[in-house]
């Protein structure tokens, strides 16, 4: 150590080269002690977002940028700021800077971005936006993301109390049972026929927990709907004195209730609703002829395949459709040359569900498909990607692909979500382009859609911010 000093020693320091020295000494100083204008004006930017000053946000960290272009921060603040003005598509363009210049970043802004996305259309006047971003949420299966949605058991609009409820049942998580019970007290019956129905999916137990102890609470529900699919749901988890009951309502109810009623025999998967779900299939009410026809599609028996075959026939529409879907999923290859006959029908609904029934039994016939998906009719072109998301997985991404050109929101909505569900990276970009319709509800699913592909790809979950 004193040879290194003395050869220390015998360096030439001039006196500006000591002034120098003094300098960068003193500027070190200065930055230990104090915050770096960078970490000051994301502060400022901070505040400002705070105040919903959202362009003096976007000012300031486009300052923050210029002199560190991958200060994730920075991005994320002016992210967010863009979304509040419903500028997407400066928020995404901001997103392909950073996935240029720092590719390990760009994931998490786009989750910002999302989430950011999410936050506004929740905040929105229209309930039907609401209501798509709560069910874009529910759609991307994270626990992480209940506690954005609980506010919205609140909200004033029945339809999103609904909508909450089932995404709570998707999202999952260690509290799950106890929001749904929760849900049950809501004073709409449509949003506690939304609490019924998922519990009815989760099976006996969920979480160590008899499925059919909280479905009982509601078997004397004074919605009689809710009441049915309660009884209708113990039945199918076992429970034998159930179905006596379901029996006992139905005939105590007038002729224009007793759809509900049809439904719940099929719910309940008890063979002995089979000689009832006949019968209904031969009434002389179109509702309840197709209401029976879905129904034994629901339970699934060798015991209705002649019957659903001569409701093929069926006078109404909606019968023939119904009968054609519930005979694919018997799975009697026999039907298929009858099925063929009905690629056929007058109605472009029943062609649909026609192909559907057959692409069950292993027959395909896509150009159906791309047939319905031209009809001037915006609800056939909905049902046929309603019926391309069930059956045809990948295969049918292009034809979902192209229903995102749709003149009808509605019907890109369904696109995006159909997407999302069977899509993988392979759909990414379009889907991003997605999140900047002109549509608020679309460009909502557009982003939860993204998020969802995101997370399937990544196996893991959303992150969420708190800010």
């Amino acid at each position: 150590m004193a040879t290194l000093l003395k050869k220390r020693k015998r360096v030439p320091c001039s006196k500006n080269r000591r002034y120098q020295c003094a300098f960068v000494l003193f500027l070190f100083l200065i930055q230990a002690a104090c915050p770096s204008a960078s970490d000051q004006k994301l502060s400022q930017a901070t505040e400002a977002f705070q105040q919903k000053q959202y362009k003096k946000v976007i000012a300031l960290s486009d300052q923050i940028l210029q002199t560190s272009p991958t200060q994730l921060d920075g991005h994320i603040l002016k992210a967010r700021a863009n979304v509040a003005l419903n500028d997407i598509s400066a928020a995404l363009h901001d997103h392909k800077v950073l996935e240029k210049s720092s590719p390990d970043l760009a994931p998490q802004l786009m989750q910002e971005i999302i989430i950011s996305i999410f936050k506004t259309s929740l905040q929105d006047r229209n309930y039907f936006v609401r209501s798509a971003a709560i069910k874009a949420l529910g759609e991307m299966s994270d626990s992480n993301l209940i506690p954005i949605i609980i506010p919205s058991m609140k909200d004033p609009q029945t339809f999103v109390r609904f909508f909450t409820v089932e995404s709570f049942g998707q999202l999952e998580g260690p509290d799950v049972l106890k929001l749904l019970m929760a849900g049950g007290q809501d004073p709409e019956g449509m949003v506690r026929v939304a609490v019924v129905k998922v519990l009815a999916r989760m099976g006996e137990t969920h979480q160590g927990v008899q499925i059919n102890k909280l479905l009982e609470t509601f078997s004397t529900d004074a919605d009689l709907t809710v009441r049915l699919l309660a009884m209708a749901a113990m039945s199918k988890n076992g429970d034998g004195a159930a179905f006596p009951k379901i029996v006992a309502e139905i005939e105590k109810l007038p002729k224009e209730a007793l759809a509900s009623g049809v439904a719940a025999l099929g719910q309940s998967k008890n063979m002995q609703a089979i000689p009832l779900l006949k019968s209904y299939l031969a009434d002389k009410n179109d509702t309840l002829r197709m209401y029976a026809a879905e129904a034994m599609g629901v339970t699934v028996s060798p015991e209705f395949y002649a019957q659903l075959l001569a409701a093929l026939d069926d006078k109404d529409p909606s019968v023939r459709g119904s009968s054609a879907t519930s005979l694919g999923k018997l799975g009697n290859r026999e039907a298929i040359p009858w099925l063929e006959k009905r690629m056929g029908d007058s109605d472009p609904m029943v062609r649909v569900s026609a192909a559907e029934g057959l692409k069950r039994l292993g027959k395909r016939e896509l150009a159906i498909y791309q047939e319905a998906l031209s009809n001037p009719d915006y609800g056939v072109r909905h049902f046929a990607i309603g019926s391309l998301r069930r059956v045809w997985g990948k295969e049918g991404l292009p034809l979902l692909i192209s229903a995102l050109e749709d003149e009808a929101p509605r019907v890109r909505t369904t696109a995006i979500r159909a997407i999302g569900e069977v899509g993988g990276a392979e759909s990414l970009a379009r889907l991003k382009e997605m999140m900047k319709d002109p549509d608020l509800a679309v460009r909502t699913y557009a982003a939860g859609n993204v998020g969802r592909i995101i997370n399937k790809m990544a196996g893991k979950r959303l992150k969420t911010s708190t800010h």
